[in-house]
């Protein structure tokens, strides 16, 4: 995992409430993208405690507490907006997506429809490269290279559907009046 990668991740987690090392490690695997090794997690925490964007405390034996103060939310927070404008792999994406809940709706579905448009653009060209690979002939792909740009071209159309459900949602809610203020508008018509 890229360095980026580690801390966005630590930083996140952390962000709603102080944990051990051990924790970290297994809240990482529970979001399903690493098996992180305690090699690269603790230098990892070290560096970011150094950087001053988080704290360890003991708690009475060997094990330390990691929290975040202030400067690491900041620089979650940069962390988590600054990769909005930009192309994005697919890891780093969905581990932006486990705390798409700190980001405002906007920025949400900013995001997601250019996670969209990135995925529309690569079915197009795998959709064009398999034309061209079924018109060459005597060069045309095995059937397990075949299976492979089909398999390709079948999952970037589930996840731009399944995008399309995210911002479908993300969109809905933001239409819609919260409770809070259904509820103050309910009581003003009471009046």
């Amino acid at each position: 995992m890229g360095q980026i990668l580690l801390d966005l991740a630590v930083l996140g987690l952390l962000r709603d409430t102080p944990l051990h090392g051990y924790e970290l490690k297994r809240r990482l695997a529970d979001l399903g993208f690493w098996r992180v090794s305690f090699g690269s997690l603790y230098p990892g925490l070290k560096r970011l405690e150094r950087q001053g964007f988080i704290e360890s405390l003991r708690d009475g034996g060997r094990k330390r507490t990691y929290q975040l103060v202030p400067a690491g939310q900041a620089h979650f927070e940069h962390l988590l907006i600054e990769e909005t404008n930009t192309t994005e792999d697919e890891r780093h994406f969905h581990l932006r997506l486990a705390f798409f809940r700190y980001l405002d709706g906007d920025t949400r579905i900013k995001s997601l429809d250019r996670r969209r448009n990135e995925l529309v653009e690569r079915l197009a060209d795998s959709r064009r490269s398999m034309r061209l690979a079924n018109g060459r002939g005597r060069e045309r792909p095995d059937r397990y290279a075949k299976a492979l740009m089909e398999r390709g071209v079948r999952s970037t159309e589930s996840d731009i559907a399944w995008l399309d459900q995210l911002i479908a949602a993300e969109r809905s809610e933001q239409a819609s009046p919260s409770s809070a203020e259904q509820s103050q508008g309910e009581t003003q018509w009471a009046k």
